[in-house]
């Protein structure tokens, strides 16, 4: 997920007073929180914040199941 929020911190950084930036902010903050997000703000994304939502979702879903199957290995192997 380091590529994704790397490029969203930087896209804040440019565009602090955005309304795009406080949508970035906050879909990070959910996910690192584990707390439920409003999913119909991306929505309101322009095009170049909205691929930035979509390659983070990406890249923690995939950081998330690549956790889950090592976590799996390891309860299996436990259980031997």
């Amino acid at each position: 997920m380091a590529n994704a929020v790397k490029s969203i911190a930087k896209y804040i950084h440019r565009n602090a007073d955005a309304p795009d930036s406080a949508i970035l902010r906050g879909l990070c903050q959910a996910l690192e929180s584990g707390d439920a997000y409003e999913l119909a703000l991306l929505y309101d994304l322009k095009p170049k914040a909205f691929a930035l939502a979509i390659d983070l979702l990406e890249e923690w879903r995939f950081d998330r199941h690549v956790i889950a199957r090592r976590l799996q290995k390891y309860l299996d192997q436990d259980a031997d």
